[in-house]
């Protein structure tokens, strides 16, 4: 046998020995490596963002602002100017930015804030107002009725349309909003406070929104 061709394949062996040693390659056991640290939380993200609104609240209107963001739900309204921000779960960026804007600790949710309920007998009680006064024509697009509850307190309500997706302001939208808001008169038997109707298109995207 040639003497060189030895030491060469000895040499070979060994290198491939150090790199197996220092963990070059492929694990042997196959496993994949360690993964990366997930994404926040689609509700701790929302909270963040809601607390710096309101934290920015506070430092441009004072202690006042604590009192017309709470009582008079200003921070509810907020979320629905707050974009992507606060869609994932707007009930976190309201909560955040209750918080924010009292100057109090930053509380993370632990999971999921927001709360949504159908809501079938408030829905035929619209129908029926509008049956009776000759307004079937919106009403007739709603497919589902939805509490979405925020706070202990306050709520909004969705109403789901059959309408195409499209720009915000379509008219068929708006007036089933005024409409809803026109009919809405206290309470309707929950508990707490109505904020806002949103009214949904189809694809479930936000056509249009209106204080109640």
């Amino acid at each position: 046998m040639n003497h060189r061709s030895v030491r060469v394949t000895g040499m070979t062996v060994a290198a491939l020995a150090g790199l197996a040693g220092c963990g070059g390659g492929k694990p042997l056991d196959g496993s994949a490596p360690e993964s990366s640290p997930s994404a926040v939380p689609a509700h701790v993200a929302a909270y963040r963002a809601g607390y710096t609104a309101g934290k920015a609240v506070y430092d441009s209107s004072g202690k006042g602002a604590a009192v017309r963001e709470t009582v008079w739900g200003g921070c509810t309204r907020r979320a629905l100017q707050a974009g992507s921000a606060a869609e994932a779960d707007r009930g976190a960026w309201v909560r955040g930015c209750l918080n924010g804007v009292a100057r109090a600790p930053e509380q993370l949710p632990t999971g999921p804030v927001t709360k949504r309920t159908t809501d079938a007998e408030m829905l035929e009680r619209f129908r029926a107002r509008a049956r009776a006064e000759g307004e079937t024509r919106q009403d007739g697009h709603v497919r589902v009725l939805t509490v979405v509850q925020l706070t202990e307190r306050d709520y909004d309500v969705e109403l789901s349309t059959d309408y195409p997706a499209g720009p915000p302001g379509q008219p068929g939208a708006e007036s089933l909003a005024r409409s809803f808001a026109e009919w809405w008169d206290g309470d309707h038997g929950r508990d707490g406070t109505a904020r806002n109707v949103l009214v949904l298109g189809a694809d479930g995207k936000r056509l249009t929104a209106q204080r109640i």
